[in-house]
Parts: structure tokens; C-alpha cells; sequence
């Protein structure tokens, strides 16, 4: 695990909302770093025993808290379609702003939040933390994206086994009123074939339910992003016991670059190997420390994130392409 030190300055004293798993993850990361951590959550029972367990700030009632002018940022950990109205509120009250992925379950309210964080001169940045994977930083580092020629990303894990004391029929992931289904939740993968090889000119999708899981949302999905010089496609689902996330990637010319999530990139250049391995050294934890010390950074420097706000709607735009929505 890497040791990241908190940024210079002065302390500053964010509110998490959404006290789930990834609330807990981004508060905790945020407190190593030295910032002064509250915490919010619609579930005064989970709050309490979260803030008890990590000496964090319980806060009941989050309209009086934002305005209160104590706050320098908010993160927004909601459940998908709570995204936009909880950072509205926190935009308003002049906050800065990190919204976990996806931005949102559709389109509304997302210009009125984008223009109330350039009015206001906010930081608004988006939570994909893959960007922060060192095989794929190696490959954005190493890759002439004019010289692929074609791109197989997948992703697959099995919903049902991520939080074993939760009934997986009652989260968000399960339920389409709620933004779930395997578009919208992963989406980290549409994010970085876009970052390491530009917007697709033209998204086709096909997906559907095809587990034995008590969902009403999609489960596997299967989309083509094509590009005038390039194919990119993106396999994602719901159901492997075993959790796969990888891509391949072939030049032009026939050599390939082969990624495995948290192992190692393998280059097949001319008949030899050039490897990249790094699985002794990775910690999962590091890619969210990491996303958090960008987060401060942006906010003592006041500049903006290359995981912004913009970025995050033409992702959603992508993901709500391929739904046909």
C-alpha cells in the first residue's frame, strides 16, 4: 500500500452523504488525509454507529448543515438517483462538489447543477477511480491512440456476493427506480475506453436479464463504440462468481497490449514480451486514496479535476445512448 501523504493547507472539513460502503471508504481515505470529516446519511442508526465507530461527525440534518458556511466540500455517496438532488443542495450552498459514478440514472436537473458550479466557480469532479490504476496509467502514458485498431474491454463480477449482509434484492444495483442495472454501475469502464481512446463517434448497445437473479434491471450488456479508425467493444455483466476486469488492445500493425486489473500489463511486440507487473504492490484502496488526494489538490490549488463534472455527463450520455434513453 502506498503511503500518501494529506495536502498542505488548512484543514479542510468535508461532509460526506450516503454513510453505504463507498461513503465509509471516501470518508475514512479523506481522514487519513487530513481532512475534518462529517457524515450524513437518511439512516440515523447506520449513522450513528458509523460516525461512533471512526470518530467521525454525525449530521441529522443535512439542509441546516449546508448552510451553515462550515463545509469547504461535499461528497456525494447517494444511492444513483439521489445524485444530482443532493449535490444541488450542496451547490447552492456554495460547496465543492465530488459526485461518486454514475453522475446520475438520467438527465435531469444536471444543467441546472453544472451551471450553479460554474457560476459559483466550484470544483466539481466525478468519481471514476480506475484513472488512478497503475496498468492503465501505464498504458495512457504508453499508448498512441491513432495506432489501435481494435479494443475488447470486459468486466464481470457477481452482484449478489458484494455485501454478504445485504439482501442484494434491496440495493440500489437491483433496481431500476433507483438507477441500478449493469449500464449505469459500470460505467468505470466506459469512462476509461473514452479517457485512453477518445468519445466513440457512434455507441450500439444490446443487454439484457439473463441471470436467475430477482432483479428488474439489465445484467449483461454488450456495446460497440465505433470510431472513424478503431472498434472498441465493452463486455459487462452481473453474474461471474469470478471476478474478471480486463482489456486487450491490438495495433494496427498486430502487436497487442494485454491488461489484467491490479496485475500487470503484458506488451506482444514483435514476437517478444515486455511486462509490466505490479499485482506484489496493489492495494484496491490506493486507486480511492488516490482519487481523494485529487480531490484536495483541485480544492487548495482551485483548478479543475481531469475527472470533471463535463466528463461525467458525456459518460452518462454514453451509458443512457446504449440503454436508449
Amino acid at each position: 500500500m502506498i503511503d500518501i501523504p494529506p495536502v498542505r493547507g488548512a484543514r479542510n472539513k468535508i461532509i460526506v452523504v450516503g454513510a453505504g460502503s463507498i461513503g465509509q471508504r471516501h470518508a475514512a481515505n479523506l481522514a487519513r488525509l487530513g481532512a475534518d470529516i462529517s457524515v450524513s446519511d437518511v439512516n440515523e442508526i447506520l449513522l450513528k454507529k458509523v460516525c461512533a465507530e471512526n470518530s467521525w461527525a454525525p449530521v441529522l440534518d443535512l439542509d441546516y448543515a449546508l448552510n451553515t458556511g462550515v463545509y469547504d466540500a461535499a461528497i456525494i455517496c447517494t444511492p444513483n438517483h439521489l445524485h444530482i438532488p443532493y449535490a444541488q443542495k450542496a451547490a447552492d450552498a456554495g460547496l465543492h462538489l465530488f459526485v461518486e459514478k454514475p453522475l446520475s440514472h438520467n438527465r435531469q436537473g444536471i444543467d441546472t447543477l453544472l451551471r450553479e458550479v460554474r457560476r459559483k466557480n466550484l470544483v466539481g469532479m466525478a468519481g471514476f477511480m480506475l484513472r488512478h490504476e497503475p496498468g492503465l496509467q501505464y498504458i495512457k502514458k504508453t499508448l498512441l491512440p491513432g495506432n489501435v485498431a481494435f479494443v475488447q474491454v470486459e468486466s464481470g463480477s457477481h452482484m449478489p456476493s458484494w455485501r454478504p449482509e445485504t439482501d442484494y434484492r434491496k440495493t440500489y444495483s437491483a433496481n431500476r427506480s433507483m438507477g441500478g442495472g449493469i449500464i449505469l454501475d459500470d460505467v468505470h469502464e466506459i469512462d476509461y475506453a473514452c479517457w485512453l481512446f477518445g468519445y466513440p463517434s457512434e455507441v450500439r448497445c444490446l443487454y439484457g436479464r439473463f441471470s436467475n437473479f430477482q432483479i428488474d434491471v439489465e445484467d449483461t450488456a454488450e456495446f460497440q463504440f465505433l470510431y472513424p479508425d478503431k472498434l472498441v467493444t465493452i463486455h459487462s455483466d452481473y453474474l461471474q462468481r469470478r471476478y474478471s476486469r480486463r482489456c486487450k488492445i491490438c495495433m494496427k500493425d498486430g502487436n497487442t497490449l494485454e491488461w489484467i486489473f491490479g496485475e500487470h500489463v503484458i506488451a506482444y511486440i514483435d514476437d517478444h514480451e515486455e511486462v509490466f507487473v505490479y499485482k506484489d504492490s496493489f492495494a484496491v484502496n490506493d486507486l480511492y486514496l488516490a482519487e481523494m488526494r485529487e480531490f484536495l489538490a483541485c480544492l487548495e490549488q482551485h483548478r479543475d479535476p481531469e475527472s470533471s463534472l463535463e466528463n461525467a455527463v458525456k459518460i452518462l450520455d454514453i451509458a443512457l445512448t446504449a440503454k436508449g434513453e
